[in-house]
């Protein structure tokens, strides 16, 4: 077993599409010479250099890609999250880019893409735009970045398809079993993440305390990573990390998973959440933030709800306790985050659509 966005989504393209050949990871001398170079000169640098996002390694993957298709029969080049990667690509083969945010929305929002030199916004843009114009088609997880592939990089809308990824699961959990599922008199939040401080851990912490100030009885569970210590207290459990390619973490993932009545996400920065599909597929409904794209993974009323990105600890925990305290609230959306994983939150939705995409695009066709 594997885990991870990469694994399940080539997975279902060998599914509903055909033989997937990796032509990655490349281990190149010269590349992790740069990388380390530009790691080492930062330090005495205020604004920033994204090496991800860099001509000069481009242009490196470019001939070692180009290479290893001009050595192979292939049909297509799916690229996810790879502009770097096919932006200086050589190849008659047809090229999918896949993507969840252009360096245009990166840059500023997320931590690492902010205080960037002049320079490196500059590539940054070249390669984004040298991406797109390479690709016959685009696949963004979202209407927020699909609009900026239109808008900002001038990429033809009826080449530009918005397709959902889906949950990071090897297990389903049984849909029967997910809709009976019934709470205690605790309200049990769950956070997963390790950036802290990107993912709003501080609002987390703060509205539990505020749902607890309100007489009700509230525990939190975190997964993924150990928040600092200043935020640790009786009613937290931490589980640093659950390993979903064995037996025990995958059961592991099922207790917290079923024992969780809200994922609690109030993200300060975020593109897209897998976490969200996974929650949906044991109809664990999502508060979360309307920022990114993250809130289109949201139905308001159905899965769960986006506040607004101003919105602090006590709006969270009203929101929590209102819900909490209804049974037709509360399990109205447990039935709708199921729901929604089944329409569009899983890898075989995706998957047939994509085929779907691509067969109506006709670019196989075209060689």
């Amino acid at each position: 077993m594997s885990s991870g966005v990469y694994y399940y989504q080539s997975a279902a393209l060998e599914k509903y599409c055909g033989k997937v050949y990796f032509l990655g990871p490349v281990n190149n001398v010269i590349i992790n010479i740069i990388r380390k170079s530009i790691n080492f000169l930062q330090i005495f640098f205020e604004k920033k250099y994204k090496h991800s996002h860099s001509v000069i390694i481009s242009k490196i993957y470019g001939r070692v890609f180009s290479k290893k298709l001009g050595n192979g029969e292939f049909d297509l080049v799916f690229a996810d999250k790879a502009s770097c990667e096919i932006a200086h690509l050589k190849t008659n083969t047809p090229v999918i880019y896949s993507t969840d945010a252009t360096f245009n929305l990166l840059q500023g929002y997320y931590p690492g893409f902010k205080k960037l030199s002049g320079i490196s916004v500059r590539e940054g843009n070249i390669i984004e735009q040298k991406a797109v114009n390479k690709s016959s088609l685009v696949i963004c997880t979202t209407k927020w970045a699909a609009s900026s592939v239109q808008n900002d990089y001038n990429y033809p809308s009826e080449r530009i398809h918005v397709l959902p990824r889906g949950a990071n699961l090897d297990r389903i959990p049984d849909r029967e079993i997910v809709n009976k599922k019934r709470k205690t008199s605790v309200c049990r939040l769950l956070f997963i993440g390790k950036e802290f401080k990107r993912k709003g851990f501080d609002i987390v912490y703060k509205a539990k305390e505020y749902i607890r100030s309100r007489g009700v009885p509230v525990k939190l569970v975190v997964v993924g990573g150990v928040p600092p210590e200043s935020f640790h207290d009786e009613d937290m459990e931490i589980i640093a990390y659950i390993d979903k390619n064995t037996e025990n973490g995958i059961n592991e993932f099922d207790r917290v998973m079923f024992n969780s009545d809200f994922l609690l996400l109030p993200t300060r920065a975020e593109c897209m959440a897998i976490a969200i599909c996974e929650a949906a597929a044991y109809g664990v409904p999502v508060i979360t933030t309307d920022t990114g794209g993250i809130s289109e993974g949201i139905k308001n009323g159905v899965n769960g709800y986006a506040l607004k990105y101003d919105s602090d600890h006590t709006d969270y925990g009203e929101k929590i306790i209102s819900i909490f305290s209804s049974d037709e609230k509360y399990y109205s959306l447990v039935r709708g985050s199921r729901s929604m994983f089944e329409k569009t939150m899983n890898w075989d939705v995706w998957g047939i659509n994509f085929k779907r995409i691509l067969d109506r695009s006709g670019i196989l066709s075209q060689k």
